[in-house]
């Protein structure tokens, strides 16, 4: 089979996920907190090609001068014309002329992606030095002209590997569908008036009990149920710092902080939280969120502002969401049109070329 047209079809699976989420986030365009998806695309390593039954030609080798190395912010950038790379994935060890990657919390240096303004590690590549996998001390780290990463004044390995002369080059297997993470930015806040509505400004979740397990969620569209007890839409418990609000009537008032007061007494103060590891948060409907199974939330105070009579829109923005479906679905013909003639050449190739 042409190897074409696998490599074509990554493209249509990649380009259908993106879709999929593109038509999930304008669907709930008017859903109260909602927060978009947003769809990471990985090529596949890239493999090394080498000559078979023919002499290497060493006068097309080119000299080895060196890397250049650009560091912006967090990050590093890497780039030769000799040599490659090697990136350790889930689907092999890749090659590449270019590397982008950060040394993440526990010193390994691993590729990344951008979230809102964050640079994320989780789940991502590992850097592979000549002695295997890399690990640095500290983020000082500095990378010399050679290709040797510098800790803590010790030489860490070689980032860069010299392929035997038979090897003339790479050769892709197309694009994957690395993850699709959730973008926590922040919505516009629109008053309600309804003061069972509340709006987080800032970093944070709401912290909800279903039959005793905590959920978080950013939709504070509340009311009270037939036990007096805050609760959300659906019924699940909204938990205070002393566990359900239990509240005599829907009159009440809300401080900044968070503490809910009644008859001039606080009543308990909502129990608001932040998430130092929200990118292991994952929907469970109704717009909640539960760490993946196996990583415990790292939840920290609440360093922002609560609002009642406010709720938090989606931060889908739909013009912004329109273009990038408009995209997606041109990527997807433009790979459609691409897989109908590699199958036209080779239904030439069967019927003609092989009459002769």
């Amino acid at each position: 089979m042409n190897r074409g047209i696998y490599t074509l079809t990554t493209g249509l699976l990649h380009n259908q996920r993106r879709m999929d989420a593109i038509s999930n986030n304008l669907a709930n365009v008017n859903t109260t907190g909602y927060k978009k998806d947003r769809v990471v695309g990985e090529s596949f390593p890239e493999v090394l090609l080498s000559r078979l039954h023919d002499r290497p030609d060493y006068e097309d080798q080119k000299a080895f001068d060196g890397i250049d190395v650009n560091r912006e912010g967090d990050y590093y950038t890497l780039s030769t014309d000799v040599g490659y790379f090697k990136v350790n994935t889930p689907a092999g060890i890749g090659y590449s002329r270019e590397v982008k990657f950060k040394v993440d919390e526990d010193g390994y240096l691993k590729t990344f992606y951008k979230d809102d303004t964050d640079l994320k590690t989780d789940g991502e590549n590992y850097i592979m030095g000549s002695e295997g996998i890399v690990r640095v001390e500290d983020t000082n780290i500095e990378v010399t002209n050679e290709g040797h990463i510098m800790s803590n004044g010790q030489d860490m390995g070689n980032l860069l590997t010299f392929p035997p002369a038979h090897i003339i080059g790479t050769m892709g297997g197309g694009v994957r569908t690395d993850k699709v993470f959730v973008d926590f930015s922040q919505g516009d806040i629109i008053n309600t008036g309804n003061n069972m509505d509340f709006a987080i400004k800032g970093d944070g979740f709401f912290k909800v009990s279903n039959q005793g397990e905590v959920l978080y969620t950013r939709d504070g569209s509340f009311t009270l149920n037939d036990f007096g007890e805050l609760v959300t839409k659906e019924g699940y418990i909204v938990m205070g710092q002393d566990g359900p609000i239990q509240l005599q009537n829907q009159e009440f008032i809300l401080d900044e902080s968070g503490q809910v007061i009644q008859d001039n007494q606080v009543v308990d103060k909502l129990d608001i939280v932040e998430l130092d590891n929200s990118e292991y948060l994952r929907k469970q409907g109704n717009n909640l969120y539960k760490c993946l199974d196996g990583v415990d939330p790292v939840e920290t105070s609440f360093d922002g502002e609560v609002l009642i009579g406010y709720l938090e829109t989606s931060n889908v923005n739909t013009v912004k969401a329109m273009v990038d479906m408009i995209s997606a679905m041109r990527n997807y013909e433009s790979n459609q049109r691409m897989i109908r003639t590699q199958d036209e050449l080779l239904g030439k190739a069967v019927s003609e070329i092989g009459r002769v």
